[in-house]
C-alpha cells in the first residue's frame, strides 16, 4: 500500500481538502456560512448536478430553486442570509418558496446571476453584461444594507427614464430589451401563440392549466353568468393552441385542459337552467378523456352530469353515471375524486331509500378523502373541500331521516367560512326541508328564507333545486299560515 494518506475532501463541495485544514469544509465553504458574507460562493459546475438542485430547475419555480440551493449547503443556508445575497428580506424570501412561480424576467435575471447558477440549467436565457456606472447586477446586491436597491435616477420623465435607466444598467438598450423581455414573457408568448399561430411551448402550456384552475376556483365566488364569457374565450384560445402545437405531450396536456374547461362551461350551463348546452358540453369532455386517457376526467365529466339527471327526476340514470364514474378511478389514483363521486351515489341513493348502501357510499367517500388533496389534486376537485363533503353528507341523513342530520348540519353550518356561500345556502336548504318535513314551518320559513337569498346571489343550482324540492314538499291546503307564504316566497324560483 502506498504510505501516503487518502485525499479528504470537503463535504460541501467534495473538492480536496488542503493538508493542513483539519476540518471538513474547504476554505471557500467555510466562509459560506459567516454571517458578514455579502456575495454567494462559487461552485464547481458539477455541484449543481445534485438531484435536488435539478428538479427545482427543472419545475421552473425560481422559490423552489432558492429553497434547494439552500438545503444543498451543509450547514443549510438561512433565508436571510440568501435575501442578502438576492436582495429580498427573509420574509421575502420565505413567501417565493411557498408561493407562485414569478414570471419576471428582470427578477429572474438577477437573482439566478446573484446565486451563480450555470446557464445551461436555466429556462431563460441570461442577456450579457456590461458593467454601466458601476452598477452591476451583482455589484448592487452587496452595497450596504442601508443603500436602495434600486439605481435613484432624476425625476425628469417620471417612470420611462428610471425603466431605461435600469435597461441600460442590464447591458442592453432600453427599446431592444424591452422588445425582449415582451417577447419572452409567458403571456407574450401565448398572444403570438395564438394570434400568430404559433405552436405552444412548455412555459405556454403550463399558463393555460394555471389559468383552467383559477376559473375553477372563482367559479366558487363568481356568478355563472359573469364567468361564462370569460371561460368560452379561455376554451378558444386552448382550441386555437392544440391546432397549431404538434409536440405530443404538449398537445397532450392541452387536450386535457380543453375537456376540464368544457366540464367547467356544463356546469355554467346546468347552473343557468340550460340542460342542452350542459349535457353537449359534458359529452364533449367525455370524449376528450377516452381520446387521452383521462379517466378522472372521465369521472368528473359523469359526476356533472349525474346532478342534471337528478334534477330531471332521472334518479336510476345519475346512479349508472356515478357507478360508471366510479369504475373510472378505482384504486388508491384521484382520492378526492372517488371521495365525490362516492358521496354523490350516497345521496341519490338515499332519494331512493336505499339506506345500506347510501351508507356504504358515505363511509367509501370519507375513507378516500383521508387520502385526498383536493386542492392540488384537479382543477375541479378544488370545490371538494371537507366542507363539501359534510354538505353531501347532511343531504344523504336527511334523505334518509337520519337522526344525527340535524345535529351534522349545525356542526357543518357552525364551521363554515364567510366565502363558502354556496355550500351555506345547500346546508341551510336541507335543514329547511328537514324542518318541513316535521311541520316546523316557521323554523323552515327563517332557513329557507337565508338559503334562498344566498342561492340567488351566488346562482347556486344545487340550492336552487333543493328550494323547489322544498316547496314541492309545502302542505298544499289554503290559509296554512307559514307554510303558505313560504311557498309564496319560493315561487320566484320558477319550475326547474
Amino acid at each position: 500500500m502506498s504510505g501516503r494518506s487518502a485525499i479528504r475532501r470537503c463535504v460541501n463541495c467534495e473538492n480536496a481538502l488542503a493538508q493542513d485544514n483539519s476540518g471538513t469544509r474547504c476554505a471557500p465553504c467555510s466562509r459560506l456560512i459567516e454571517p458578514e458574507l455579502n456575495e454567494a460562493p462559487h461552485h464547481p459546475d458539477e455541484w449543481w448536478d445534485r438531484d435536488m438542485l435539478r428538479d427545482a430547475l427543472a419545475s421552473r419555480h425560481i422559490g423552489k430553486v432558492i429553497r434547494a440551493y439552500r438545503y444543498a449547503h451543509d450547514p443549510v443556508i438561512s433565508q436571510t442570509t440568501v435575501g442578502r445575497w438576492i436582495g429580498l428580506t427573509q420574509g421575502q424570501v420565505s413567501r417565493h418558496e411557498r408561493g407562485g412561480p414569478v414570471t419576471d424576467l428582470h427578477r429572474l435575471e438577477r437573482w439566478a446571476r446573484a446565486l451563480r447558477v450555470p446557464e445551461r440549467l436555466l429556462w431563460f436565457t441570461l442577456p450579457p453584461v456590461e458593467p454601466v456606472d458601476d452598477f452591476h447586477p451583482v455589484k448592487r446586491l452587496i452595497l450596504p444594507r442601508n443603500l436602495p436597491l434600486r439605481r435613484q435616477v432624476p425625476d425628469e420623465g417620471g417612470d420611462d427614464v428610471n425603466r431605461r435607466g435600469l435597461l441600460k444598467a442590464a447591458g442592453v438598450t432600453a427599446a431592444a430589451a424591452g422588445s425582449a423581455l415582451l417577447a419572452a414573457s409567458p403571456w407574450q408568448r401565448l398572444t403570438e401563440a395564438t394570434a400568430r399561430g404559433r405552436a405552444a411551448d412548455d412555459t405556454t402550456v403550463e399558463l393555460v392549466e394555471d389559468k383552467t384552475s383559477e376559473f375553477y376556483q372563482t367559479e366558487e365566488v363568481v356568478p355563472a353568468r359573469q364567468l361564462l364569457t370569460a371561460l368560452r374565450q379561455h376554451r378558444a384560445t386552448i382550441h386555437a393552441l392544440v391546432n397549431n402545437t404538434r409536440r405530443a405531450d404538449l398537445r397532450s396536456r392541452l387536450l386535457v385542459a380543453l375537456g376540464e374547461t368544457d366540464a367547467l362551461t356544463g356546469w355554467l350551463w346546468f347552473d343557468l337552467n340550460q340542460p342542452d348546452h350542459a349535457a353537449l358540453a359534458w359529452r364533449g369532455t367525455l370524449q376528450l378523456a377516452e381520446q387521452v386517457g383521462d379517466g378522472p376526467l372521465a369521472a368528473c365529466a359523469l359526476g356533472y352530469w349525474s346532478y342534471l339527471a337528478s334534477a330531471r327526476g332521472a334518479t336510476r340514470a345519475a346512479i349508472r353515471m356515478l357507478v360508471a364514474a366510479g369504475e373510472r378511478v378505482r384504486g388508491s389514483s384521484a382520492p378526492a375524486t372517488r371521495s365525490w363521486i362516492a358521496v354523490r351515489e350516497a345521496e341519490e341513493r338515499a332519494s331512493l331509500s336505499e339506506e345500506s348502501e347510501a351508507l356504504r357510499a358515505v363511509e367509501r367517500a370519507i375513507t378516500a378523502f383521508d387520502y385526498a388533496h383536493p386542492r392540488t389534486e384537479r382543477p375541479w376537485t378544488a370545490f371538494f373541500t371537507a366542507s363539501r363533503l359534510g354538505s353531501s353528507t347532511v343531504t344523504t341523513y336527511n334523505r334518509l331521516g337520519h337522526r344525527d342530520a340535524d345535529a351534522t348540519a349545525d356542526s357543518l353550518l357552525a364551521s363554515l367560512g364567510p366565502s363558502e356561500n354556496k355550500v351555506r345556502a345547500l346546508v341551510l336548504s336541507d335543514l329547511a326541508l328537514s324542518a318541513v318535513r316535521t311541520q316546523n314551518f316557521d323554523r323552515a320559513d327563517g332557513l329557507a328564507s337565508a338559503a334562498l337569498d344566498l342561492a340567488s346571489r351566488t346562482e347556486a343550482s344545487l340550492a336552487i333545486g333543493r328550494l323547489r324540492e322544498l316547496r314541492s314538499a309545502l302542505p298544499r291546503k289554503r290559509h296554512s299560515g307559514t307554510a303558505d307564504q313560504l311557498r309564496q316566497r319560493l315561487a320566484v324560483l320558477g319550475d326547474a
